[in-house]
């Protein structure tokens, strides 16, 4: 019998008035959800994308303020959940959420 490679999908990302963000990801039939920020998902990405771009690309703060203020928040937001929904395109990665 030949496998059937599946692929994580977002459902949806819902931020609750207390600033909870949560991902619901579908993998075939079954969906999760998870909890990927506490705090509000901008807060969250802000702190990732200043320190990347501080310290590995060596950017100015005002370098990265203008960044953040003409788009750069929205890419790196785009990216950041990007990147959760590949984390859990892994089979293995998915079948973690089960613990």
């Amino acid at each position: 019998m030949i496998g059937i490679k599946l692929h994580t999908e977002l459902v949806s990302l819902v931020e609750t008035g207390i600033g909870e963000v949560i991902l619901t990801l579908k993998r075939g039939e079954e969906e999760k959800e998870i909890l990927i920020a506490e705090c509000g998902l901008s807060d969250v990405v802000y702190e990732s994308a200043i320190d990347y771009y501080l310290d590995n690309e060596h950017w100015t703060q005002e370098h990265f303020d203008d960044y953040w203020e003409n788009g750069g928040e929205d890419k790196e937001i785009d990216n950041y959940i990007d990147g959760i929904v590949d984390l859990y395109d892994d089979d293995s990665a998915w079948e973690e959420l089960n613990w």
